[in-house]
């Protein structure tokens, strides 16, 4: 049947105006079922799950080179709150994704990292303070040589309401503090699913901004010079309604995706669709290397999206700046001159340990220490706004000692003119 298909697709070509999809009957059984993910390797698709009045959880089958036979929960995986999306490595052997509620969550669902030994899944490892954060993480794509890791996330920082974040591996093979994409890739609204096509080069997402055919439209990006262009919507792919969640399916052109229809008996169904290579963008190739006389060059602007304030840390009961003074700060300064109008406010947290009015203050005196300091580089007063969060706000969900420290730190939020 696939083959049919597929070959009539060769001899007939692609529509222009938009692309047919089909419901992979065999898998679409519950309320709902989305975000798929198909490993080559292990011939098994992935993806989430959602019964009438229930949890999540992620589901597997296997294709038994017609179709997809013995969809099953993912039991070594699924616990009792939701769990969804997966991601493997090209090799099908380590897996990421997302998990709520967890004992050893950062807070609300966190991303999770599992490997294949023995035979089963291993237990899950959460990713750690700088992938996660107290807010929600999910629908990660682990990068085909497993160096990067893109997500959408809510945290503060960000441009609007779920953005898409991009961490890598350094040598040593931990993943680092994970960035913001900016604003070609992320907008006020929602931006959700990333997944990058390797083969081409391209990022893919979903996003709910101005000016798509309604609901979730797909969206692709490519890099020129090492910066993402601006994102387009691909209006062939589209409908009213929402399309999140894509993968490369597996015959050649084949993907699989997820679409929504709300009012059905089944609301969310994953589809296959052929999208020929045309559709997405060509790939960006680097200038080759030019011999030019030395020139001195103003240094580049500060991305405040890429500055992380995990290098403030304050020790219990104590307000007072690190010494020396974190680089974080230099960068802040640096970003606040070179956008003399932008106005800030600074948060400053505290650990659960000691009485709520004391924690207020503290918090309050921590934000105010950052002010005085940036009032001392030559920040207007006027620019800066400071808020105490107390302990309410932890980045860290758990009371261990090692880990309170996370909490007793600042966060900077631009404000809008």
């Amino acid at each position: 049947m696939l083959a049919a298909l597929f070959l009539s697709f060769s001899l007939w070509g692609f529509p222009q105006d938009s692309l047919k999809s089909s419901p992979i009957v065999e898998l679409n059984l519950q309320k709902a079922q989305y975000f798929p993910h198909y490993s080559s390797v292990r011939k098994e698709i992935y993806f989430t799950t959602r019964a009438d009045r229930a949890d999540e959880e992620l589901q597997v089958a296997t294709w038994d080179g017609e179709k997809f036979i013995n969809p099953q929960a993912l039991s070594s995986i699924n616990q009792e709150s939701n769990d969804g999306t997966a991601s493997l490595s090209k090799d099908g052997n380590t897996m990421i994704f997302s998990g709520c509620e967890y004992r050893n969550s950062f807070g609300g669902c966190d991303l999770y990292e599992s490997n294949w030994l023995n035979g089963n899944w291993s237990k899950p490892r959460n990713l750690g303070i700088l992938i996660n954060s107290h807010d929600w993480e999910g629908q990660p794509c682990l990068s085909a040589d497993g160096q990067k890791l893109y997500f959408s996330s809510d945290r503060p920082g960000g441009i609007g309401k779920r953005d898409i974040w991009m961490s890598e591996k350094d040598a040593q093979g931990r993943w680092k503090m994970a960035i913001n994409l900016g604003p070609q890739i992320n907008s006020p609204a929602d931006e959700q699913g990333p997944y990058w096509l390797e083969v081409n080069e391209v990022l893919l997402f979903s996003s709910d901004k101005k000016g798509g055919k309604g609901g979730l439209d797909f969206y692709q990006s490519t890099m020129e010079n090492k910066q993402w262009l601006a994102a387009k919507n691909i209006l062939e792919l589209n409908t009213p309604d929402n399309e999140a969640g894509i993968c490369q399916g597996v015959n050649s052109l084949e993907y699989f995706i997820s679409r929504n229809k709300p009012g059905q008996a089944i609301e969310e169904e994953l589809h296959r669709i052929f999208i020929p290579n045309s559709y997405w963008l060509p790939k960006k190739t680097s200038p080759k290397a030019e011999v030019k006389l030395e020139v001195k060059t103003e240094p580049s602007k500060i991305n405040f999206q890429e500055v992380s304030f995990d290098d403030i840390q304050f020790a219990t009961n104590q307000w007072a700046i690190p010494t020396p003074v974190p680089e974080s700060l230099h960068k802040l300064v640096k970003f606040l001159h070179e956008n003399p109008q932008q106005k800030i406010e600074i948060r400053g947290h505290t650990d659960e340990i000691g009485q709520a009015k004391s924690n207020q203050v503290l918090s309050e005196k921590r934000a105010n220490s950052i002010k005085s300091y940036l009032i001392s580089q030559g920040i207007l007063a006027n620019k800066i706004q400071t808020k105490g969060m107390s302990f309410l706000k932890p980045k860290v969900a758990n009371n261990q000692a090692e880990a309170r420290k996370w909490n007793r730190r600042i966060e900077i939020v631009l404000l809008n003119e």
